[in-house]
């Protein structure tokens, strides 16, 4: 299927691609119809350090999978079967300790790197989550950490923009880092509208290859950047039922009805809340409409679905795939994991793999 998509070859032969529309349109089918599941995983806990609240979650090269807890400073390591390996992490501001974790890695090599806001460090533990290094990084504030090649692509902010007002302005916000070098980084701060940033969230990163796909939760398209951090094209174009943010005026929440207010702006728009690599050919794309009942980050979503694309020509091969009712995409990987009660235990994890046609 066409989806009018112009591409030219770049030094290096890395293929641009830019997302111009449809011009036929992408299936959609059942969810169960495009990923077939593989295995419902229950997770292990101890007793005396359960889980508060599902974080951050990466599949491992060596198989199993890491997930961070997003309320307690916790990292744990499962083996593929949802038994616990392993855990690491305690309250502070030292060495070794986190306020909250906000990122998680895996080195090529097998380390675990973790990231925390307020650490001026990266902190790495052995693949059985025992300290092993930190690494200082005093000019960065992160909040997300993805391996890229042999480096790490950490999202943040500078430390100055921090504590600098106005400083967030044009903030770059994605950063290539190679043995606690600063390599370079790019994807400025966006403050152009008032409220985007607080009713649409973090942007979104995804890495393929010699390839990274950034995007503004309530914008397409993605922008793809090679590994030198220059863009060489844009992936995505919305789905018809895909609904933008209207502009609103700065101070519209601060009147006597912000309430009714807020409710009816969570009500009016979708947010692309992630984006992963699956099966490494394909980018799905996660679409969620906010619950007019939770009204701040991380925002609940009362609908979710899911498109899917081919990332190395662009194609949108599917898009509208409802995810089941009350579940949550996860990560992605070799397969696509969906939590299925993301509120309460017994934590159920869904592996499911992309259907062979």
């Amino acid at each position: 299927m066409s989806t009018g998509l112009r591409g030219s070859v770049i030094g290096g032969g890395l293929l641009c691609v830019l997302a111009c529309g449809p011009t036929d349109k992408p299936d959609s089918v059942p969810f169960d119809g495009l990923f077939v599941l593989e295995e419902t995983i229950e997770l292990a806990e101890d007793p005396s350090d359960s889980i508060a609240e599902i974080g951050r979650f990466l599949e491992r090269q060596a198989g199993g999978f890491l997930i961070s807890d997003r309320l307690l400073p916790r990292v744990r390591a499962y083996s593929d079967d949802g038994g616990l390996e392993a855990a690491f992490g305690r309250f502070g501001e030292g060495p070794w300790e986190f306020r909250r974790v906000h990122g998680i890695a895996e080195t090529a090599s097998g380390k675990v790197v973790v990231a925390s806001f307020r650490n001026p460090w990266l902190t790495y533990l052995t693949g059985d989550l025992i300290p092993d290094t930190l690494v200082p990084l005093p000019e960065l504030a992160v909040q997300g950490a993805h391996q890229f090649q042999q480096d790490l692509i950490l999202h943040g902010i500078s430390n100055d923009a921090v504590v600098t007002p106005g400083a967030l302005d044009g903030a770059k916000r994605f950063h290539r880092v190679s043995d606690g070098r600063l390599e370079w980084s790019t994807w400025p701060n966006y403050v152009d509208k008032p409220y985007w940033g607080g009713l649409g969230g973090s942007p979104n990163l995804a890495v393929a290859g010699d390839s990274l796909f950034i995007m503004e939760p309530l914008r397409y398209p993605a922008t793809v950047f090679d590994g030198a951090g220059d863009s060489i094209g844009t992936i995505g174009y919305p789905p018809p039922s895909f609904r933008y943010l209207p502009e609103i005026p700065r101070g519209y929440f601060a009147a006597e009805q912000s309430g009714p207010r807020v409710r009816a702006v969570l009500e009016s728009y979708d947010i692309v809340s992630r984006i992963d690599v699956v099966a490494n050919d394909y980018l799905v794309f996660t679409i969620g409409r906010p619950d007019p009942e939770k009204p701040s980050f991380p925002f609940r979503f009362v609908e979710t679905s899911v498109e899917v694309y081919d990332r190395h020509s662009g194609r949108k091969l599917y898009e509208d795939i409802a995810l089941p009712k009350g579940s949550k995409v996860l990560g992605g990987g070799e397969y696509l994991y969906v939590l299925l009660n993301p509120d309460f235990p017994p934590w159920r994890i869904a592996k499911h793999r992309l259907a062979p046609d």
